[in-house]
């Protein structure tokens, strides 16, 4: 409105016209001579006046504009004393809680945030919003609520996520968008992670740039330099499967993520909480990028869900040095094997002869843990899986081929194999001379237990056989194969038949629902020496196979003196042989828990075991409280699920029996004690690369500068102050100034005689 001020510069003309000196011609002899000097006089006073007028209408016209408040076209923002429409998006991701000088990140996020809040003009709005690789608009519920806001900010705590500013952003622009002020400022209040920019940059990049059209972007940085961090990613139990009452070895695994050497840690393991019998060692030092296995052992004092804690002491990031893992333990593991070529009056020739044997290395097999049942593909029937806890394919065919006299399982079991591994159980595939590939991408494939097509069956000369690569291990169940001193004989191994998986796409499981026509996720777990595949493993559903190209047997043919397979299982191999089957076993065993060990973030799908009506409740690691209700039916199975594990920790789940007016009796759930645990771990993504964005790459990825602003310096108040610098108010204001005192000058001179 005040522009219409400016139509004031019309005045100085008006007057300039309207007072303008009129005269009549006179003439007169004793002026001619004057003429020349009157003409040269005249022209000097019209440009006095025409100078005069101009000033005079500049005067006004930039008055009024100056009182409009005009903002730059280069950075938008507010006006000096106009309300703001401020959005501060804290990143809450697992490295602001990372310590930087006396204070963490997040700490220098809140105070730098509360100085923000300090200098925002009178009636401004704020409001806060978390981001980690999600999302949350805090409040305050009124945004005018200075006070609120800075409870709500005092309040933050760091999650267990990784970094990802998309949905922060996508955030912001809503909240701007429902602004009333035209003044918006946004805050990122952050270590500016290079994960956080880098996972959906295309998105990320047009969303700040749409908000930058709107709002004035601030960009505060929480730290300064990378942290130095030690992750403790893994507990593997070592060799034999862990037994109640035993005292049995684990590795914890600890992966130094950060950008320098780390010296001085200790590294302990406790069993149940408890600290009396938890064991501990020195790690002197770990380089960056290393990765080391730290052999503990623990007592598993009775069968059942057991927890398993881990710990490294001390860095700089204290988000990922506790471990959680809630590991099943078994009186007894049984396991079906379905042999494919058995024979009965020479056993030694079976294809599971070996592998039985491996399975059962001692003398009392009636009481060894381990308990396989070995049974042809003709005698395989469906009821024979109800109380297995593995199953276990030993060069079976698929399909019947009586000239041979192959026998295959039946479709009913297949089907049944299926359901069973869906459901959480575990399957391993050891290849033979009756596998055929087509039949098994036509069977196994179809119903997504094989986690790559069979190409072919590669054979090779026996002076040139095939060799399993150490170095290749990719599984951190087999981590021992790889470093142990004790496992180098593993890469001596000869292999002169095995199956050629087509790695250039899996197999998609057939399935009615969304989720499940997804690919499986896979890991090549161990390769050949040609870079072949030897080992795989796919999940399908809550289960996991093991897909093995190899045979379990030498594979010794009528008229050859020699293995035609490979020597894995041999006597001359047999004590890599055993081993490999026990970390497998445990992987697979270890599975069959994975429903209790979820990665932050993740959500957890629970599958009730009661057979009664049961209403749950999850138990936070901080005491909280999380009612989730009555199951769900899904897929003919109940089901009950949890989004908001944010935080790693222990988390207990409760099932309590509604009573008549359907609520929950606590006595249930006061005689189950504390309930079923949960271990939910970090995200490991987040301290992968916990290298920072310069302000340089951050300008070079959006395509603009925003304000870069350090938190703990007094760049958060010079940002208040920059609001000022960003209208044109100011200095218009003193050109209007400037001016006025020019027109007076120039009217005094001017108005002297000559």
């Amino acid at each position: 409105m005040m522009l219409w001020g400016a139509a004031a510069a019309g005045i100085p003309v008006a007057l300039h016209f309207f007072f303008r000196s009129r005269y009549r011609t006179v003439p007169w002899a004793a002026m001619k001579f004057l003429l020349t000097s009157i003409e040269q006089t005249s022209r000097r006073l019209r440009f006095q006046e025409l100078l005069l007028l101009a000033c005079r209408v500049l005067i006004l016209a930039l008055l009024a504009v100056a009182l409009s408040r005009p903002l730059s076209s280069v950075v938008r923002g507010a006006g000096g004393g106009d309300a703001v429409d401020a959005v501060l998006v804290f990143d809450v991701s697992m490295s602001m809680g990372a310590a930087d000088g006396a204070m963490s990140r997040l700490d220098r996020a809140k105070a730098a945030a509360l100085d923000v809040i300090e200098q925002l003009p009178t009636h401004s709005t704020v409001k806060i919003i978390t981001c980690s690789d999600r999302a949350e608009l805090l409040g305050p519920r009124n945004p005018g609520d200075i006070a609120t806001a800075r409870d709500l900010i005092g309040q933050l705590q760091p999650t267990s996520l990784a970094t990802d500013f998309y949905d922060g952003a996508v955030k912001a622009a809503e909240a701007l968008k429902h602004g009333q002020s035209s003044n918006k400022e946004l805050y990122l209040f952050s270590d500016m992670q290079k994960l956080g920019w880098e996972q959906q940059t295309g998105a990320l990049t047009q969303t700040m740039r749409d908000i930058r059209e709107k709002a004035a972007v601030f960009l505060v940085r929480c730290g300064t330099r990378t942290p130095a961090n030690v992750a403790v990613v893994g507990i593997i139990p070592q060799d034999k499967v862990p037994r109640p009452g035993v005292r049995s070895g684990f590795a914890v695994l600890v992966r130094n993520t950060g950008s320098e050497p780390v010296k001085d840690l200790k590294v302990s393991l406790t069993i149940d909480n408890n600290e009396k019998t938890a064991e501990s060692q020195a790690l002197p030092r770990i380089d960056p990028g290393e990765t080391r296995a730290i052999p503990l052992t623990g007592k598993l004092d009775k069968a059942g869900l057991r927890l398993l804690t881990a710990r490294v002491d001390h860095d700089d990031l204290e988000g990922d040095n506790r471990f959680d893992q809630v590991l099943l333990v078994r009186e007894t593991v049984n396991i079906l094997i379905v042999d494919g070529g058995p024979n009965e009056r020479e056993p030694e020739r079976a294809s599971s002869f070996f592998l039985v044997n491996a399975l059962l290395p001692v003398s009392d097999r009636a009481t060894y843990y381990l308990q396989p049942r070995v049974v042809s593909p003709r005698l395989a029937a469906p009821a024979l899986l109800a109380k297995q806890d593995l199953c276990i394919l030993v060069n079976v065919a698929l399909e019947r081929d009586p000239s041979k006299g192959i026998e295959a399982p039946a479709g009913d079991f297949l089907e049944e194999l299926g359901r069973f591994v869906r459901q959480g159980h575990g399957l391993i595939v050891f290849a033979g001379d009756n596998v055929d590939p087509a039949a098994y991408n036509r069977v196994l494939g179809k119903v997504g237990l094989l986690p790559l097509p069979i190409k072919s069956v590669v054979e090779r000369p026996f002076d040139d056989p095939l060799l399993f690569n150490r170095d290749s291990v990719a599984l951190a169940a087999y981590q021992p194969l790889k470093e142990g001193e004790s496992y180098k004989l593993f890469g001596l191994i000869p292999t002169w038949k095995a199956l050629a998986l087509d790695e250039t796409g899996a197999l998609k499981a057939e399935s009615t629902t969304e989720a499940k026509k997804k690919e499986s996720p896979l890991t090549v777990a161990v390769r050949y020496s040609n870079g072949q595949p030897a080992v795989a493993f796919t999940k399908v559903d809550e289960g996991e196979v093991a897909f093995i190209t190899t045979s379990a047997d030498p594979g010794r043919k009528e008229g050859l003196g020699r293995p035609s397979w490979t020597m894995f299982s041999t006597k001359e191999f047999g004590r890599v042989f055993v081993p490999f089957l026990d970390m497998t076993l445990n992987h697979l065993l270890h599975g069959q828990a994975q429903v209790h060990n979820v990665v932050a973030g993740q959500p957890l799908a629970w599958r009730p075991q009661e057979k009664e009506l049961r209403t749950y409740t999850l138990i936070h690691p901080d005491g909280r409280k999380e009612r989730l209700g009555l199951p769900e039916a899904a897929e003919a199975r109940p089901l009950v699920t949890a989004n908001k594990l944010e935080k790693a920790g222990v988390y207990r789940m409760i099932a309590e029996v509604p009573n008549q007016d359907g609520l929950a009796d606590e006595v249930e759930a006061k005689r189950k004690g504390q309930g079923v645990p949960i271990a939910v771990t970090p995200d490991p993504r987040e301290t992968e690369d916990l290298s920072s964005f310069t302000d340089e790459q951050v300008d070079r990825l959006l395509g603009f500068a925003p304000v870069h602003i350090t938190a703990g310096t007094e760049g958060v108040r010079a940002g208040g102050a920059d609001r000022l610098n960003r209208e044109w108010t100011m200095w218009l204001l003193a050109i209007v100034l400037f001016l006025a005192l020019g027109e007076s000058l120039l009217a005094y001179w001017c108005g002297k005689a000559w």
